[in-house]
């Protein structure tokens, strides 16, 4: 039991010492973890198949993706990502496509000369 701080009006729950706040971390992560028993399982399987920042073009790592779920189900989400990225592209494409047809409807700008001279009054 404890004596809460006025300033607080009914929200306070716990008492204000050091060890009662870290007993009451210690309860709400462990309601956490109950909660979300796979999550660091799932963490570092994709820090292992998450491509790397820093690369140029950036590609899972396929072979982590096998180990961690089987050859079958690697194989077809490989596939099925394929074919999404072909449909994505085609759609852009198309979209380009699209654009260049119709070139009255996009708005022609005046040529603009940055270095011209500013006009002098007659």
């Amino acid at each position: 039991w404890f004596t809460p701080d006025p300033r607080a009006r009914g929200r306070q729950t716990v008492c204000k010492r050091e060890e009662c706040g870290r007993e009451r971390h210690r309860r709400a992560c462990a309601r956490w973890r109950a909660a979300n028993p796979d999550y660091d399982r799932e963490e570092r399987l994709r820090r292992k198949v998450r491509p790397q920042p820093d690369a140029a073009t950036p590609q899972i790592d396929w072979q982590a993706a096998r180990d961690a779920v089987g050859l079958e189900v690697a194989v077809v989400v490989e596939e099925v990502s394929q074919i999404l990225d072909g449909r994505a592209r085609d759609a852009v494409a198309a979209q380009a496509a699209g654009i260049k047809g119709k070139p009255s409807q996009i708005p022609r700008r005046a040529a603009r000369d940055d270095m011209a001279a500013p006009a002098r009054p007659p």
